[in-house]
């Protein structure tokens, strides 16, 4: 078999092998949309949020999220609202699991208290994992970590570094 037909078959496996990835498995739900409201914590406070995810592909799917979180600081309360964009890709190994990974952006909206205050909107990244159980066809328990990175703007006095929040949610999501 000559070089060039060789590497045309590996490299159409490849691709046929990635584009099966994407497609892979399909969702449980028979409908696109997942809703998704959640409690949990952030950086040690009380955290609740909510995300609508629409799956324009089996296993890929936009994401408006919302937030509000209550970070504790060594001497200081940070609360902190977001409100971002997502990519979702959700891989479906068994039946009644799935895992997904989770990147995008938005604006966060921080107000700082005790023993100084201000306030600031800052452009961040959103970046996460998690995985669902299926209890239904439309209805599943979802455990995710997302981590909120500010890249633009600051709090007076607070170290940037000091205003990544990381989120750990348990939530009912439901598919219709």
């Amino acid at each position: 078999m000559p070089w060039s037909s060789l590497r045309s078959l590996i490299l159409s496996a490849l691709l046929g092998s990635f584009a099966f990835g994407l497609t892979g498995a399909p969702a449980r739900a028979e409908s696109t949309l997942v809703l998704t409201p959640s409690a949990g914590i952030e950086n040690g406070g009380a955290a609740f949020g909510i995300n609508l995810r629409d799956f324009f592909l089996p296993n890929l799917a936009w994401e408006i999220d919302g937030g509000y979180g209550l970070s504790l600081c060594q001497d200081c309360q940070l609360s902190e609202i977001t409100l971002t964009g997502n990519l979702v890709y959700e891989i479906h190994p068994f039946e009644s699991l799935s895992f997904f990974l989770v990147a995008g952006g938005g604006v966060g909206f921080l107000d700082l208290s005790s023993p100084q205050s201000g306030r600031a909107t800052l452009g961040l990244v959103d970046a996460g994992l998690g995985s669902r159980l299926f209890l239904t066809r439309h209805l599943s328990l979802t455990l995710e970590d997302r981590w909120f990175i500010p890249i633009s703007g600051a709090l007076p006095g607070v170290q940037s570094g000091s205003l990544t929040a990381d989120r750990i949610f348990l939530g009912v999501s439901t598919a219709f």
